[in-house]
């Protein structure tokens, strides 16, 4: 699927949405494969950054990229996660990851 067709999707993110949780991360938040590729979504982070501006988004799928990305998106006030559980070979060896969020009135 090319990345653009994914818009009609993201688009139905509401806008005062504060926690958005997909199956993958945004492109440069934990999208880096081991031989390096970069696999994150750059139209989800468009969406996220240019009209939804949650406090929070957790994805995953890439196991290698697991951890949290405090500040990825400074100027937005962002934090991103992935919150993959296992590692490259399906080993169930990343720690749960706690986030504490302050979700704008």
């Amino acid at each position: 699927m090319a990345p653009n067709e994914l818009l009609p999707t993201w688009s139905q993110i509401p806008s005062e949405t504060d926690v958005v949780i997909t199956h993958g991360p945004t492109k440069g938040h934990g999208g880096r494969t081991a031989d390096g590729f970069e696999a994150g979504d750059a139209v989800l982070l468009s969406e996220l950054i240019n009209r939804v501006k949650p406090c929070l988004h957790v994805g995953g799928h890439i196991h290698e990229g697991a951890g949290v990305y405090p500040g990825g998106d400074t100027e937005n006030g962002i934090m991103f996660v992935n919150a993959s559980s296992v590692d490259f070979h399906y080993r169930p060896v990343n720690r749960p990851i706690v986030v504490d969020i302050d979700p704008s009135p």
